[in-house]
């Protein structure tokens, strides 16, 4: 029985030596095809076809096929029949211009006054500023050179900003200037229903000394 045990263990051992034999050997054939197949994975191999020269690397990123923009896109830079702009299309232009609550109210004639005062709604001091810009930029366009160019009333106040075009009067108001002077009631249904007008006399006096024109002023 012992030697069979001793048989045993040494065909174990003999087996095992022969594993660790075969998991030791070291085959250099097999390093040196695995390493040169590796070698020729990695090699890159330009193709002098698809080289850019100089020229063709300045040209990358060039903005050929970039639209450019027309900030007029839209808008006819023809001079009106009533004024610079006749009053329809001048409301369409201001509406793109994304102002509110656009109100129109026909002045009569005999106040020499304007044909048309038009009351909107901004929605920031930066877009209130931006529209009036963009409005005179349209006007210079259109104009004859016999008109003047609208100067921008109250450009750096923040609740209100107006342009006297000629034939219409733009006023354009943040929403709490707006409720306050409510230049609506004034020009629509007269001073004996606007409660400003009731109120002491330097208040109506300040507001239309506040929302009338240079120009205007000086044929008064």
């Amino acid at each position: 029985m012992w030697r069979q045990l001793s048989s045993l263990n040494s065909t174990t051992a003999d087996q095992r030596e022969g594993v660790s034999s075969r998991l030791l050997t070291f085959r250099p054939e097999i390093l040196n095809s695995s390493r040169k197949f590796s070698e020729d994975r990695l090699e890159i191999k330009p193709d002098t076809n698809e080289l850019l020269d100089e020229e063709s690397w300045h040209r990358i990123g060039d903005s050929e096929e970039i639209e450019e923009f027309d900030e007029f896109e839209g808008i006819s830079l023809q001079h009106g029949i009533t004024g610079v702009f006749d009053i329809e299309e001048f409301v369409e232009i201001i509406t793109k211009q994304k102002l509110d609550k656009i109100v129109v109210i026909a002045v009569p004639p005999q106040l020499n006054y304007v044909d048309y005062m038009v009351i909107t709604t901004g929605r920031s001091p930066k877009q209130m500023t931006a529209a009036a810009e963009f409005i005179r930029k349209v006007f210079k366009r259109r104009c004859f050179q016999s008109e003047s160019l609208p100067v921008i009333e109250g450009k750096n106040d923040k609740d209100w900003i107006a342009l006297d075009i000629g034939n219409i009067a733009l006023h354009i108001f943040s929403s709490k200037a707006r409720k306050i002077y409510d230049l609506e009631t004034l020009w629509t249904c007269g001073a004996d229903f606007d409660d400003l007008c009731n109120q002491k006399e330097d208040v109506l006096s300040n507001l239309m000394r506040g929302h009338s024109f240079p120009s205007h002023q000086q044929k008064s």
